[in-house]
């Protein structure tokens, strides 16, 4: 495991959607909130939202078969932990911006995969891989 972690800032709307959407469905521990911003221990690295409406992200591009947005973030979690995100997702009725889907399948890269923007139009992509890892994989 790498001691550094990566520290990323993004917009949001509100506080509360935030809380609901990282904490609740997404199962991330929220370990700071204030009025203007929360700190999110987004698998392992520091996601803060900060409260900027006039900033919050929008879809932006289409890329290969759906539309698809160009700036996104997300994580790589082994296949338990991806189906207990989205099955927490479905159960809330979360709409996909990126269907899940298998892709690369029969490659070390193989991997389930979605995409959901969070309240503020922030893109999330989850991949579900057995071994993490596999997704530098040159083949």
């Amino acid at each position: 495991m790498s001691p550094s972690i990566v520290h990323l800032s993004i917009p949001v709307v509100d506080i509360a959607s935030t809380l609901t959407f990282y904490r609740d469905l997404l199962g991330c521990d929220a370990t700071r909130i204030l009025d203007d911003r929360v700190d999110i221990a987004f698998f392992g690295h520091h996601l803060v939202a900060q409260l900027s409406p006039e900033e919050a992200a929008h879809r932006s591009v289409s890329i290969g078969r759906n539309p698809y947005p160009l700036r996104h973030f997300g994580v790589i979690v082994t296949p338990d932990l991806y189906d207990a995100m989205l099955a927490r997702l479905c159960a809330a009725g979360v709409s996909f911006a990126m269907e899940p889907d298998r892709i690369f399948i029969g490659t070390p890269r193989e991997q389930t995969v979605f995409l959901v923007f969070d309240p503020s139009g922030n893109a999330v992509e989850v991949k579900g891989m057995p071994k993490p890892a596999e997704v530098f994989s040159t083949t």
